[in-house]
């Protein structure tokens, strides 16, 4: 059973690697892309959009191909169409082309990360904290690696960006082999996972629209800074080698607040506070960025710490509220389809509005604003689960 166990949690780690790269490696080879292109920064801003849109889309039948067939098949497969994609962007030869590789990693991501939730449900139901900390952390570290190292690969690979985002698929091709062993180790059927739900997803439920809308808010910032801070740092007069490293440093700021969460839950359970303490962070770290003068480093940290524990806690509350493992991949379904569609618009809007008006302070007062939504929804979120989330122990 240890050994077994281990089996899963590696597994996990390497499914979670595969879920940002995707769409974190085309931020600092986004100049190169938009000049060989020639795509504007509407255009561009949908190789970040369309992924979360089409996310979102494929979220809504994750919990439906779970129940028909094995919910660790799906996520192999699902892995397996994010590899497939990657790769493919070696060849890109078209703005269409390229945006279409991010629709097909959009569609595998969106499968996979709500199953995964279902799969510490059913494998990890005592550990459901540790385990969320250990799955954002990984995510965290694809996203870093993926942004650090993307422009040395580019210069690599002949000062190639097409085969400095194609790298990235050896992370699936390193995930899949596992995952075909753990089908075979697994001893939960697809037809046992659930009689009760059937995948069905949780719409009537004004818990889950609450916390659905607060995923979105927070997909909408991270997505936002994911895609456009090294621009909005080199428009600060900085340079874009430095507007890279800045992105890589926020990503990188992330690790303390998503590896700590479950001993800072244990010292003080309260999602409420510890939503309204990230939250701020991030209002600290755009606030820095729009009114001073200050290194761009010190809003990296704050937005990484702020980011990082939010979408921790985004994919914790789902599994506080769920009573199954089928529970908790629809509610994780739900929250992240409608969620991600939802955080979709943000870097759209962001390019539009900088094409539209020449400048990214405009857009960093409406984040400020939205930032201020976040804690509301938070509050009332946890206000609405109180008698059960926030009186969870957290192992």
């Amino acid at each position: 059973m240890v050994n077994r166990n281990k089996l899963f949690l590696l597994a996990l780690i390497l499914a979670a690697f595969n879920l940002r790269p995707g769409l974190t490696s085309v931020s600092p080879v986004l100049h190169g892309i938009t000049k060989d292109l020639g795509m504007s920064s509407t255009l561009a801003s949908l190789l970040t959009s369309i992924p979360l849109v089409c996310f979102g889309f494929c979220s809504l039948f994750a919990g439906r191909l779970a129940n028909r067939y094995q919910s660790e098949k799906m996520i192999t497969l699902a892995i397996t169409c994010i590899g497939i994609a990657t790769f493919l962007r070696a060849f890109t030869n078209s703005s269409i082309y390229l945006l279409i590789t991010a629709l097909l990693i959009g569609a595998g991501i969106g499968v996979v990360s709500p199953l995964l939730s279902g799969f510490i449900k059913s494998h990890f139901p005592d550990k459901a904290a540790s385990m969320i900390s250990i799955y954002s952390t990984s995510m965290v570290v694809g996203a870093s690696i993926s942004i650090g190292l993307t422009t040395p690969l580019q210069h690599w690979f002949n000062h190639s960006w097409k085969n400095g985002l194609a790298f990235w698929s050896i992370l699936a091709l390193l995930a899949i082999p596992l995952w075909l062993v753990v089908i075979k180790q697994s001893r939960i059927p697809a037809s046992n996972f659930s009689q009760k739900t059937k995948g069905s997803l949780p719409l009537k439920n004004k818990k889950a629209w609450l916390l659905t809308s607060f995923v979105g808010i927070v997909t909408l910032l991270f997505y936002c800074f994911a895609a456009w801070l090294p621009a909005i740092v080199e428009e600060k007069g900085w340079t874009p080698a430095f507007g890279g490293l800045a992105g890589t440093i926020a990503m990188i700021a992330q690790l303390p607040a998503t590896l700590l969460l479950p001993s800072l839950l244990k010292v003080l359970p309260s999602r409420r506070f510890w939503i309204t303490t990230f939250t701020l962070s991030i209002i600290i770290s755009l606030s820095l960025l729009c009114f001073t003068n200050v290194t761009p480093i010190v809003s990296s940290i704050c937005l990484g710490v702020g980011a990082g524990g939010l979408v921790s806690l985004s994919l914790l509350l789902p599994l506080d509220m769920a009573s199954s493992p089928m529970e908790a991949s629809t509610w994780s379904a739900m929250t992240q389809a409608i969620g991600y569609m939802i955080g979709a618009v943000g870097p759209f809007i962001i390019g539009f509005l900088h094409d539209y008006l020449g400048s990214f302070v405009p857009t960093l007062y409406l984040l400020i604003i939205i930032g201020f939504i976040a804690i509301l929804l938070g509050w009332k979120i946890t206000k609405s689960a109180k008698g059960k989330a926030e009186g969870l122990s957290v192992k």
